[in-house]
């Protein structure tokens, strides 16, 4: 009987293991999992993409292969030097298309496995991880800090996106010029959802939020201007613009110097580095849930530190537009004024975030320094 027991003893223990073993396990393959899916999703909607975008370049080529016949046929009729530009006019268009649809859908499948890879889960450092030794942030320390909130990181991975780039070609300047609208629209939804969650989620200073709203309505008339600067770029260099986007035969005879634009003619329709940092940056904060005050208040602080890093990277711009484009004189001067327009909004955005320490003076305290302890501050607990 006793060597019965210990057999079956034996036969629980072992089972305990391998069912620990097994749901240990099934974590990380679950991960694994679901980025296989993730990848595959991704490549699939790529290669469709691609497909389709094959298919309307087919198609583009063929409803242009009469009028190519016809140019073709005369040039040879009247002679011209080059008949066979007019005959390749149904492969040119077939190729544009083609190259534009392919680089969109690139620069998306780029976009969303970038997405991918970033983080945004919430670290809760104030939660109660024991009922009795309380809050894991030791008293005396302080979490509001907005160098590491979400919004200061993500505007701040935009900024070194762009510093660190050197564009080869005017097109992709021009990339940069067009995509600063929208980059400083998408800076603008997120700080006017922070404001929205403040005034109908949080318990939160009234008049913080009034000046995180000021913030957002300057950068809202910040992407205004940057719509009429961008009109104004693409009017005065109409002309610049044209030679590259639709050259005459061996328009490149006219080029200063005998080397030819690394750029190809569609990277100024490409989305520009502050752009997409700045897009992304939207896009993710959507899904942050602060679950503790303390944490919305490192972003009130965190939103003025990642203005000021946008307000920066369109000075870098600025400043390479400056010494180093060939631009009217006047894009500069409104490229300028963005700046003091970001910087402005980055100023409201910093009084927010004062405004928010001294409302909420009493109850940061009671976090950061509890009355006699975490367990004990706890008493004053409101229910749930």
């Amino acid at each position: 009987m006793q060597k019965m027991r210990g057999w079956a003893g034996k036969l629980r223990r072992s089972k305990k293991k391998s069912g620990s073993t097994s749901s240990g396990s099934s974590g990380p393959t679950t991960g694994r999992l679901y980025r296989m899916r993730r990848v595959a999703a991704r490549k699939l909607g790529h290669w469709a993409r691609c497909a389709g975008a094959g298919f309307l370049a087919g198609l583009g080529g063929l409803l242009t292969l009469p009028l190519g016949l016809l140019w073709g046929t005369w040039r040879l009729l009247t002679g011209h030097r080059d008949p066979l530009h007019g005959f390749a006019y149904p492969v040119r268009t077939a190729g544009r298309i083609w190259r534009f649809f392919f680089r969109r859908s690139k620069a998306r499948h780029d976009k969303e496995a970038k997405a991918d890879t970033l983080n945004l889960k919430v670290n809760n450092p104030r939660k109660d991880t024991d009922p009795v030794t309380g809050p894991s942030v030791a008293a005396g320390t302080t979490v509001l800090d907005g160098n590491t909130s979400k919004f200061a990181m993500a505007m701040r991975a935009a900024h070194s996106a762009y510093t660190g780039y050197s564009p080869r070609s005017m097109m992709e300047v021009a990339a940069e010029y067009a995509g600063l609208p929208n980059g400083i629209r998408a800076a603008a939804l997120a700080v006017q959802q922070m404001a929205v969650n403040a005034d109908q989620k949080y318990p939160c200073s009234k008049k913080a939020l009034a000046k995180l709203s000021d913030a957002c309505a300057k950068l809202v008339a910040a992407a205004a201007r940057a719509d009429g600067m961008v009109a104004f770029f693409r009017m005065v260099h109409a002309f610049d613009i044209e030679r590259i986007v639709a050259p005459r035969t061996n328009e490149w005879m006219w080029n200063v110097t005998p080397n030819g634009a690394d750029a190809p003619e569609g990277a100024m329709f490409m989305p520009g580095r502050i752009e997409s940092g700045c897009v992304l940056m939207a896009v993710l904060y959507r899904t942050f849930e602060p679950v503790h005050m303390m944490q919305v208040g490192s972003e009130f602080q965190g939103i003025a530190y990642g203005l000021t890093a946008l307000a920066d990277c369109v000075q870098v711009l600025y400043e390479r537009t400056n010494a180093l484009y060939p631009v009217d004189d006047r894009v500069t001067d409104e490229i300028g004024k963005l700046v003091s327009m970001i910087r402005a909004a980055s100023d409201d955005a910093d009084m927010a975030a004062k405004l928010f320490v001294e409302d909420h003076h009493r109850e940061i305290s009671h976090n950061t320094n509890p009355r006699k302890g975490p367990a004990a501050e706890s008493m004053w607990n409101t229910p749930r």
